[in-house]
């Protein structure tokens, strides 16, 4: 019994230290500013990407968009970046997904296009 109550804590040891410990960096997109109206720029950016890896892609799909933004940049505060000018975009929310460029997912994030001078219609 006492082996049993021995072996129970280390796994569950072993299974909190995989929690705590530092492991790989979560995927993560940012997109700035998360609103904008139609014809402004965001920025988004792939935090986890290694830029020597090569270029991320951020797929980007919403209202009337389904289509790949290579990166452009590294980003200040490490990963990759790209500008998006939103231009003729309709106004709703669009979703953006990474892929780092060694293949590894690195996320997602939205961000809303809004009328210019105002809120979104409804709201």
């Amino acid at each position: 019994m006492k082996t049993k109550t021995v072996l129970v804590s280390a796994a569950a040891g072993v299974g909190l230290g995989v929690l705590l410990l530092p492991g790989a960096a979560l995927a993560e997109t940012v997109v700035s500013p998360a609103s904008t109206p139609v014809g402004g720029t965001v920025v988004l950016t792939a935090t986890t990407c290694d830029p020597a890896s090569g270029d991320a892609i951020f797929h980007v799909t919403g209202p009337n968009r389904d289509q790949n933004v290579r990166s452009t940049t590294t980003a200040p505060g490490g990963g990759l970046s790209a500008e998006l000018f939103t231009a003729g975009f309709t106004l709703g929310t669009y979703t953006v997904t990474a892929t780092c460029g060694d293949g590894t997912a690195a996320g997602s994030a939205t961000f809303t296009v809004t009328p210019i001078g105002g809120a979104a219609a409804g709201t």
